[in-house]
């Protein structure tokens, strides 16, 4: 017992640093989402711009998640971390420096780089400092941390916005981020490469510009959709993006790697109706974290009110989610937090220019409850639906989904409020509850109850 004690005790420091470094990196996201506004003012910008900034950060989150295998099998899990955090660090500095929307664009995406390797180096590491005794223990603390980020992200986003100094939105993670660097320097242990070079998983450079440059190329076709005297360029732009897409399906259909997003896992039962969710939970959760602070001003509401409200439905739901999920499977409780939160969507479209603000906080609370229940146990299906040997590659494909799908919703919001200035959160309202009820269907092909992982050779043998 004295063993395990002392083991717990010099652990503790680096697990707390690791903690605290995933919760600054899904911290950023939320922080950012009620800034918009005052970013769009500050710079003279319209909107459909200055989404990018979001969008911009998601899609380097994306781009390099396929690349955490091989470079932690190269340089170590560590090494990896501590470059996350000191991009993530760098990024914010210039951030808050910059000068125009667009440097403000280009240093969220060298953040984003860095914000990418964090969270998933942060939960690896944890995972092997805690060993086999400790690791359901401490994932689990882990992901409460990180599961805070929503409900404390529009709090001190607010508190920062009240300054009128925008800047410390970026800036505050620099004092952070060093202090965490330094505690991780100290207290991590440093690891070895984990694999010979002949042996290393290789990195899918050509399969990763195919897949994110025909990605950037529609959704930017899709946000400048409808400018005038653009059309040709529009089009030819969304041509360009969609044969690179088509390009990419074919390479990762037939390459003898591991693509960056392994569309071979969709022959496996049940993980593509898994992954389709993950990515309506992307769509949905950021149309939210962006809409909610500009429906909350119209309204004479603190910024980041109901994006609390959202995020603490959210706290509970996924905490408990997928514990319950261990039980029932995750079928029964996707099934019922999309009917709720289709049925908060649609009250939200119908009422939410006419109900008082602490029934519009009641009501995101119940949407979070609701939503919340869809993804966690979504996600932990991954590893009921894909034998072992093939885990990695379905959590990368889960998270990279929720990603792109995630500046999809930004992207949409933002042409929505363009387009349909007087009805647009009718409009978006609509279409999240569309997306709840495309889950609801999902959700009869996610496992009913709990089962083993399968064993069998991956589709790619």
């Amino acid at each position: 017992m004295s063993v395990n004690t002392e083991n717990t005790r010099s652990t503790s420091p680096a697990l707390v640093a690791l903690g605290l470094a995933a919760l600054l990196a899904v911290l950023d996201g939320t922080v950012v989402a009620v800034a918009l506004n005052p970013l769009a003012r500050a710079f003279d910008a319209p909107l459909t711009t200055i989404v990018w900034v979001t969008i911009g950060y998601l899609l380097a989150v994306a781009s390099v998640l396929p690349l955490l295998g091989w470079a932690a099998a190269r340089f170590g899990g560590r090494a990896v971390f501590l470059a996350g955090l000191a991009l993530f660090v760098l990024g914010s500095a210039l951030s808050a420096a910059a000068w125009s929307a667009g440097s403000l664009i280009a240093f969220r995406v060298l953040q984003g780089l860095g914000g990418g390797l964090l969270e998933p180096m942060s939960l690896a590491l944890a995972a092997g400092l805690a060993g086999r005794d400790r690791v359901g223990k401490v994932l689990g603390t882990m992901s409460m941390i990180i599961n805070v980020a929503p409900v404390l992200g529009p709090i001190l986003g607010g508190l920062v916005l009240g300054t009128g100094h925008w800047r410390w939105i970026f800036l505050m993670n620099v004092p952070l981020g060093l202090g965490v660097l330094i505690a991780a320097l100290a207290f991590v242990p440093a690891d070895r490469a984990g694999a010979e070079a002949a042996d290393r998983p290789a990195a899918d450079v050509r399969g990763l510009l195919l897949l994110t440059g025909g990605y950037l190329a529609v959704l930017f076709a899709l946000n400048r959709s409808g400018s005038d005297g653009a059309g040709a360029v529009i089009a030819g732009t969304a041509l360009v993006g969609v044969l690179l897409l088509i390009a990419y399906a074919r390479h990762a259909l037939t390459t003898r790697t591991a693509p960056a997003l392994d569309l071979r896992l969709l022959r496996r039962p049940g993980f593509a109706a898994a992954l389709v969710v993950m990515g309506f939970v992307g769509f949905i959760m950021y149309a939210q974290l962006i809409a909610l602070p500009i429906v909350g001003a119209d309204r004479d509401v603190a910024p980041g009110l109901l994006v609390c409200a959202l995020g603490l439905g959210l706290v509970v739901s996924m905490s408990l989610g997928g514990r319950i999920s261990d039980r029932t499977g995750p079928r029964p409780l996707v099934r019922a937090g999309a009917a709720v939160a289709a049925s908060g969507f649609l009250v939200a479209a119908l009422t939410v220019d006419r109900l008082p603000w602490p029934a519009l906080f009641a009501g995101f609370v119940v949407i979070g409850l609701g939503f919340g229940a869809t993804a966690s146990p979504t996600f932990a299906s991954v590893y009921r639906t894909l034998p072992v040997a093939e885990q990695a590659q379905g959590t990368t494909a889960l998270f990279m989904t929720v990603q792109l799908a995630a500046s999809l919703g930004v992207t949409v919001l933002a042409l929505m409020r363009a387009r349909t200035p007087e009805h647009w959160v009718t409009v978006l309202f609509l279409v999240l509850t569309a997306c709840a009820l495309a889950v609801l269907g999902l959700a009869r092909a996610l496992p009913g109850r709990a089962l083993s992982p399968p064993a069998g050779r991956s589709p790619a043998s």
